[in-house]
């Protein structure tokens, strides 16, 4: 069909405007129908050594789309009579010993992510470790009570899958989706073999700052997994015979053999839904939310050097999936290809490439302007510039730049100088009024800010501020910073982490990260000259380090 030819021609415009404006080395592009692939487009480097190109049967690993496989197999468990959703997971693993201090924590809780347990680290790999630091960091609200995106849970999801069918997750996977779909170049688990054969993941090369489009890429750490929550290494041609999955409602897309799930169990994947703060709606495994007036069902992934998006669109027939090695954010270009090929399928005129608007374009740019006198006695001066921001802080003067592939520009900026890039700066605003900024341990108070006085920190807090790293490839550096009277930790390569923020002091000497109610877990240990020794958060241990 020729008007498809032209659309992925335009979808291939669309990715490689993408990459450069994410850090990635190289991507893949599909989109299907309910029966076949309609296209495919590869741009960029497999392996940047090598100079391998991305081709369509390049592998990458999928990371947390992953979950939505072990909640098809969960679903199949309940259709068959074997599993129910709704009993304590410590009556279906008795040796879990799972704290379950406000009720009995279930799968349903576990595959909505409403159990109230920590996202979790890596600092402790694998399902054991996971669940020694769960055993002593119990939930903090009560079932159900509150969404927590929480990968932890999904790895007791896994375990419970291997306890009710007795085979490992990853083979359960493989016999009863990967087989089946015929997903042939897919595995469930990631092992030393598979990068005989796997793009290599890329990372920005510098871990104690957020990372910048000038910022070099260097290959991202190599881990194993077999866990539930993101272990799948696939490819777009694979993956889109999943999306025909999801499309044809859990039956065969080919209409060859019996349903991989019943009717009634793929109801049930969204059936109990919540608000997820991110996408509208987190079902089993699964998000949907509205799109310019069409449900995206679908679900994100990432992992140390990859990034994925997978979205159905069950309306109009149509699945899209992006694997690249490296991060940026995939839904603007997701977005585009099913605008291109909708239009060519319909006849009508091709939307022309998406391209990323310019870092240093910052929408409504007025409203940051003015004058911060910062409280370490140097003063913040921001003024527009064409269609951005530019500050000067003293003799330094540098623009202002945002992650162009978000759709929102947000108040957190990145400042493009050496002098200034190991923070971002964050405005914040009371009501429509921006009134103060944070850089660092620095605040800047603005001349619009009315808001009362820093109150005066604890003296033992003035022992925790500094630059902690550990050998987790996920976060191997956290930041604690001590600014307008309070204590914050900071992820220097994810400015937007929702584990990131404020510490709220607790009775028992540790802090919450913001809410109270919300699974996050600071304490300090140790002394070295009068200053903390580690960092424990959430029970990964972070060590202090001499840098600044």
């Amino acid at each position: 069909m020729a008007g498809l030819q032209e659309a992925f021609e335009r979808v291939g415009a669309s990715l490689e405007h993408h990459l450069t404006a994410s850090h990635a080395a190289g991507a893949a592009l599909a989109v299907t129908d309910g029966e076949e692939i309609l296209g495919v487009v590869v741009r960029g480097m497999a392996d940047v050594a090598s100079a391998a190109p991305v081709r369509p049967e390049t592998r990458f690993q999928i990371g947390s789309i992953s979950k939505s496989f072990a909640a098809i197999v969960a679903m199949q468990e309940v259709d068959a009579g074997r599993l129910d959703l709704h009993v304590s997971v410590n009556g279906l693993l008795p040796w879990l010993g799972l704290p379950e201090p406000f009720g009995p924590i279930t799968m349903h809780h576990l595959l909505t992510h409403t159990a109230g347990l920590h996202t979790g680290t890596e600092d402790a790999p694998g399902f054991a470790g996971a669940m020694h630091l769960l055993r002593s960091y119990p939930a903090t609200s009560a079932p159900g009570e509150r969404y927590h995106y929480s990968n932890d849970g999904y790895k007791i999801v896994g375990a419970v899958l291997e306890a009710v069918t007795g085979q490992p997750i990853h083979e359960l996977l493989r016999l009863r989706l990967l087989g089946p779909l015929g997903m042939t170049a897919s595995v469930a688990a990631i092992t030393d073999e598979i990068w005989t054969d796997h793009a290599t993941g890329y990372e920005p090369l510098l871990s104690d700052r957020p990372a910048q489009l000038r910022h070099p890429l260097v290959p991202a750490p190599r881990i194993v997994s077999n866990t539930a929550d993101g272990s799948i290494v696939s490819n777009v041609v694979d993956m889109c015979a999943y999306a025909r999955l999801l499309l044809a409602g859990g039956d065969r897309p080919d209409e060859r053999g019996e349903r991989i799930l019943s009717e009634d169990g793929f109801t049930r994947l969204m059936a109990r839904a919540v608000d997820d703060d991110d996408h509208g709606r987190y079902g089993y495994g699964l998000w949907n939310e509205d799109v310019d007036g069409r449900t995206w069902l679908g679900h994100s992934g990432g992992m140390v050097g990859y990034t994925a998006l997978l979205i159905t669109v069950p309306e109009e027939e149509l699945g899209c999936v992006m694997l690249q090695n490296g991060g940026g954010d995939k839904r603007p270009v997701v977005g585009a290809a099913l605008a291109a090929v909708r239009a060519a399928l319909a006849g009508e005129p091709l939307p022309e490439p998406w391209a990323p608007p310019a870092p240093t374009a910052i929408p409504d740019a007025a409203r940051f302007v003015g004058t911060y006198p910062g409280d370490d006695g140097r003063t913040l001066l921001v003024d527009a510039e064409e269609d951005g921001l530019s500050i000067s802080v003293g003799p330094v003067s540098a623009r202002l730049e945002r992650d162009p592939l978000l759709a929102r520009a947000g108040e957190t900026f990145l400042v493009a100088h050496p002098a200034f890039e190991r923070f971002p700066l964050e405005f914040r605003r009371i009501g429509t009024s921006v009134v103060e900024a944070f850089h660092g341990e620095t605040w800047f108070r603005g001349e619009r800010y009315e808001g009362p006085e820093p109150p005066q920190p604890e003296a033992e807090w003035r022992r925790h501020p500094g630059l902690y790293r550990n050998d987790d490839p996920w976060n191997p550096v956290l930041r604690i910073v001590l600014r307008k009277g309070t204590l914050a930790i900071m992820w220097p390569t994810d400015v937007g982490d929702e584990e990131g923020g404020e510490l709220t002091p607790l009775e028992d000497g540790s802090f919450a990260v913001g809410d109270p109610g919300l699974p996050r877990r600071v304490r300090f240990e140790g002394d070295v000259d009068g200053m903390s020794a580690v960092a424990v958060v959430n029970g990964g241990r972070w060590y202090r380090s001499f840098e600044p």
